[in-house]
């Protein structure tokens, strides 16, 4: 059977629903495929809000001006309730930790990440949005770049200390807030903002004279910004053109849109994938590829997508085309994208959906949604068990039941959470006195087993017929049958 040529949106937002909470929180394991931390690595075990998640109240509020939906409308004027109310004494968000989880409470982009998707959703929804929420997306904006951000950078300006992807995505949420409440508070200073980050940032010739990448940080000239981010420098660009009348910032988005396209690789199982980032040592560029993330290209991707409605480019609108292949050839049946590859560990199959509702509101922007899509997207979830091979564990889940399980007799996971609760862990055996326990209540139903041999992967117990099994693993998955009817191991 062929790969589509493109994901199944309705079956990524579904899934990303899941994570949903009723108070509008969504929570999920925050894995972090380009850094290769989460809060099971920073010790954190907490799978809560992360405001790295915020671009699905961007995507469903796109989604619902393209088909009105009752029911959507319901869920992200919920979503929008929490988000522009979550606030620290401090003035940032709460819920910024993300891949640290909750032992971490500050962080530019986990505050401006936020605010830029607060306001595409009003810019996009402003006819519809009850007042009430609209005022409180522009209350909330104000709070945080004024109070909660001031102190990143000078005075709430890009600086010697920033870093490129996190004081665009600060200049592209003014921006945003000029455009959607008609406020031209900072309409100058944002414009000698991006001539900075320009001027300081941009490195022309990379990788070749019709491409730029970007400095990550001043301090350091010897690395460009990982791909994944160029979505948060080209956006501003075309959104700045737009408010200023300046078609040079147009060909600054379309230098950082061929980096990325001209830097990209093919994996070995032929896929168009983002690069890591190019690095300079003896006097040379070099091109890393990996390990690097699948899902999370959203950004960059949607900034290059807005560029060729702008100037279209054969090149690049064959990138898209590649990337959407990309993505159809990595999403579970249950709708979640394969997180990365070359970490060989959790951060392969562990999906995040901080990182997977930029892909969500990417895939929305750039495609559209049909007429059965809210159907599909708020279809009641069977309960069918998923299941995503690695090389060294996979990522199971049912209903609200998640793990990250071990291969038969390996135990250096085992990890359970549930979608509706905070807190995860290791799940101890009762034999262990000590430490944390799961509460029952967390416990996997008819959790399946599967073994590794120095062949392959196969079932060792469960029932084929409930399992939607898919692979990324080296050895070949061997479907069917249990290979014997034995127990798991005490």
């Amino acid at each position: 059977m062929s790969t589509p040529s493109t994901p199944n949106i309705a079956a990524l937002g579904h899934w990303l629903h899941s994570w949903v909470q009723p108070d509008g929180a969504i929570h999920g394991f925050h894995n972090h495929p380009v850094w290769g931390g989460n809060p099971y690595r920073w010790l954190d075990m907490t799978a809560g809000h992360t405001t790295w998640a915020s671009p699905f109240l961007a995507g469903l509020a796109e989604a619902v001006a393209l088909r009105p939906d009752a029911r959507a409308q319901a869920l992200l004027e919920r979503l929008v309730d929490f988000q522009s109310t979550s606030f620290a004494p401090d003035g940032q968000y709460r819920h910024i930790g993300f891949n640290a989880g909750e032992i971490c409470q500050k962080g530019l982009i986990h505050n401006a990440v936020p605010n830029l998707s607060l306001g595409l959703t009003a810019l996009r929804s402003r006819d519809w949005l009850p007042t009430r929420l609209l005022d409180q997306i522009r209350t909330a904006i104000l709070h945080n770049l004024n109070e909660g951000c001031w102190h990143y950078g000078r005075d709430g300006r890009p600086a010697e200390s920033s870093v490129a992807n996190q004081d665009y995505a600060r200049i592209w949420a003014k921006l945003l807030f000029i455009s959607a409440f008609d406020d031209r508070t900072w309409y100058d200073s944002t414009r000698e903002d991006i001539d900075y980050m320009i001027r300081h940032f941009h490195v022309r010739g990379m990788p070749d004279d019709d491409s730029a990448g970007t400095l990550r940080i001043l301090g350091v000239q010897d690395i460009l910004e990982p791909s994944e981010y160029y979505g948060l420098m080209i956006c501003p660009l075309l959104r700045a053109a737009e408010l200023y009348g300046e078609e040079r910032y147009v060909e600054e988005a379309g230098r950082l849109c061929r980096h990325v396209a001209r830097s990209h690789w093919i994996d070995d199982r032929g896929q168009t994938r983002c690069h890591r980032m190019w690095y300079h040592v003896n006097g040379t560029w070099r091109l890393n590829r990996g390990p690097m993330l699948i899902a999370g290209m959203g950004d960059s991707l949607e900034g290059i997508q807005r560029y060729v409605r702008l100037r279209p480019d054969a090149e690049l609108e064959a990138f898209l085309a590649a990337c959407d292949r990309t993505y159809a050839h990595y999403q579970h049946p249950r709708g979640f994208l394969v997180s990365g590859t070359g970490w060989q560990s959790e951060c392969d199959i562990a999906p995040s959906t901080g990182w997977q509702s930029h892909d969500f509101r990417h895939l929305v922007h750039r495609h559209g949604i049909d007429a059965g899509f809210w159907d599909r997207f708020f279809a009641p979830a069977d309960q069918r068990t998923s299941v995503l091979l690695g090389d060294q564990c996979l990522w199971i889940e049912q209903g609200p039941h998640w793990a990250i399980g071990d291969y038969l007799w390996q135990g250096v996971f085992n990890l359970v959470g549930r979608k509706d609760r905070v807190r995860f862990g290791v799940d101890l055996p009762d034999w262990v006195e000590g430490g944390w326990h799961a509460p029952k209540d967390y416990a996997l139903p008819d959790r399946p087993v599967f073994i590794k041999t120095d062949d392959e992967i196969a079932l060792w117990t469960g029932t084929p017929a409930h399992l939607d099994v898919t692979s990324i693993a080296a050895l070949p998955y061997k479907p069917g049958p249990a290979l014997a009817e034995k127990s798991s191991p005490a």
